[in-house]
């Protein structure tokens, strides 16, 4: 089913000629082929939605998360031209499970303006693999502004290195072969706490993204972003294999934690983008959430954001006595 689900998933993607046909389509007369035969599908609820049942829910999602990522690019910042010679190269020089590992082109446009919203210095790029996501942060970015890298396969490490050569962005990169969760730990020791402006995270253990958000979450400063890929799958007795359960429980834990403001945005396989809004230690929100019995509601955690802003206060107030004015540039 899944690799039925890809053959005609990328088959009506419009465009270039691809591995599973030669005739290019119209995005207007793709969606009036796909919108009959999705909307054909049979109705299951709740919600009532076509195709959301357990034999029709991975195809239907693939189709219409594609398809909604082909019309978006349409209405967007065209990508820069050395990316799109980049995913030409996965297809025509890797295999197709690898290929398929690539960072699709809507997502890689959200990472870009994300990055240049935030005028962002200092950035980490968990799971690098070819080099797409880093050069569209790179690219967006100012002259001294550093992206920070992890992959651990050298092969691919090294054909980032070569696309950054070719991007002309290789001086703001810097490549570290292990995985995320190392490459964090030992920023935390060298004393990054709130040094850095974004994080992107596309590590092939998805299920490690709980782990890898208390890490990055200390990593940014308040206002600092982290973007997580891949988050996006739906609940069904289908999908229940691999990491998606976790996924969903990953999502789920950024809606409720007080340190983030999360948004997951549906665009092809989905992208969640977390803004820090407040410095809380998480040992001791994990602790909170840990002592809140039933029926207590959120009152631990609540306690613990309150003592954070009595400490906000307090470090305020220090500097003022200073003589230093915290408003004042």
């Amino acid at each position: 089913m899944i690799r039925e689900a890809w053959e005609r998933a990328d088959a009506y993607r419009p465009g270039k000629p691809n591995w599973f046909t030669q005739q290019q389509k119209d995005l207007v007369e793709l969606h009036k082929t796909l919108n009959p035969e999705i909307e054909a599908l049979e109705i299951e609820g709740p919600p009532g939605i076509p195709g959301a049942g357990n034999v029709t829910s991975l195809l239907g999602a693939l189709l219409k998360s594609l398809t909604t990522g082909d019309l978006a690019l349409t209405l967007c910042s065209k990508e820069p031209p050395i990316l799109t010679e980049l995913r030409d190269w996965l297809v025509t020089a890797l295999t197709m499970p690898e290929a398929v590992c690539g960072l699709p082109e809507e997502q890689g446009r959200v990472l870009s303006t994300v990055a240049r919203a935030l005028d962002a210095r200092k950035l980490i790029d968990i799971g690098t693999f070819t080099g797409y996501s880093s050069i569209a942060m790179a690219l967006a970015t100012a002259d001294d502004a550093r992206v920070i890298c992890c992959e651990p396969d050298t092969q691919y490490s090294r054909h980032a290195r070569d696309w950054w050569l070719k991007a002309g962005c290789a001086n703001k990169m810097e490549m570290h072969e292990t995985d995320g969760e190392s490459l964090l730990t030992e920023l935390l020791a060298q004393g990054g706490a709130g040094q850095y402006d974004m994080i992107f995270v596309d590590a092939g253990e998805r299920e490690r993204y709980g782990t890898i958000h208390e890490l990055a979450i200390q990593l940014v400063h308040v206002g600092g972003v982290v973007v997580y890929y891949d988050t996006l799958w739906p609940a069904d007795r289908v999908l229940q294999h691999g990491y998606y359960p976790q996924m969903r429980e990953f999502n789920y834990q950024l809606a409720t934690d007080p340190r983030v403001m999360a948004s997951l945005v549906p665009l092809s396989y989905g992208i969640t983008i977390a803004v820090k809004t407040i410095d809380l230690d998480g040992p001791a929100l994990a602790a909170a959430r840990a002592e809140s019995a039933p029926g207590q509601g959120e009152e631990k955690i609540r306690e613990l954001m309150r003592r954070r802003r009595a400490e906000a206060v307090a470090e305020l107030d220090a500097m003022g006595s200073t003589g230093a004015d915290p408003i004042s540039p």
